[in-house]
């Protein structure tokens, strides 16, 4: 029998699901992940208004750089109905920037479902495939959830449009903190180098952008 190592804190319906698939589901209160599916295979699950607001709060990128750091293979499991979702974003390329940042510079999978049930099913599917390969060690690797105030911030910056880890640096030297960087004028981000009209132009557009779901 396939097992699987399920977070604590997980949806109790993915759980009910993997049971009647017939694996053998331990649940533990894990981190980084919300699954092992193998030995060195960790999985990430998040409804799509979930990984939206990830993005906006700076959770997204520290959590799969995490999950990456700690097992040689992850996944990431975007569950929900994008098709339907999508139209509502002021500005979709938030959403596929993301995504490709995942994929690009840590090498992440990026699965989409449309419910609990079809995500389980995919568990179900991949815990086999890997654990028939000879992978069938499936043990949790944990790692503390603490970063420095430094890197915290250098993470927040990040997260906005075209700005990788040089770029973040940058700006926290130029600016001094979070919030002199989220309020600087155009042409006071446009001062440091590297920083051009296209990247200035994203940021504002992310900065200014209606909350998905909002009805004013």
């Amino acid at each position: 029998m396939s097992r699987i190592i399920v977070d604590a804190r997980e949806s109790r319906r993915v759980i009910r699901y993997l049971r009647g698939l017939g694996l053998q589901v331990v649940v533990e209160t894990i981190s980084p992940a919300d699954y092992v599916v193998s030995k060195g295979f960790a999985v990430e699950r998040k409804s799509f208004i979930d990984f939206l607001r990830s993005i906006f709060d700076g959770r997204l990128f520290e959590q799969v750089e995490r999950m990456s750091k700690v097992y040689k293979n992850t996944c990431l499991v975007v569950e929900g109905s994008v098709e339907e979702e999508l139209p509502l974003i002021k500005n979709p390329l938030v959403f596929w920037g993301a995504l490709a940042k995942i994929v690009s510079e840590w090498n992440v999978s990026v699965i989409f479902t449309p419910d609990e049930e079809q995500t389980a099913m995919f568990l179900h599917s991949l815990a086999k495939k890997l654990q028939k390969e000879g992978k069938r060690e499936v043990t949790p690797r944990y790692k503390a959830k603490f970063y420095t105030l430094r890197q915290r911030q250098l993470l927040v910056v990040q997260s906005l449009p075209n700005i990788g880890p040089n770029r973040a640096e940058k700006l926290l030297r130029r600016f001094g903190s979070l919030r002199r960087i989220l309020t600087a004028s155009d042409k006071e981000l446009l001062s440091v180098d590297g920083i051009g009209d296209k990247t200035v132009k994203r940021i504002k557009e992310l900065l200014d952008a209606k909350y998905p779901g909002l009805d004013y």
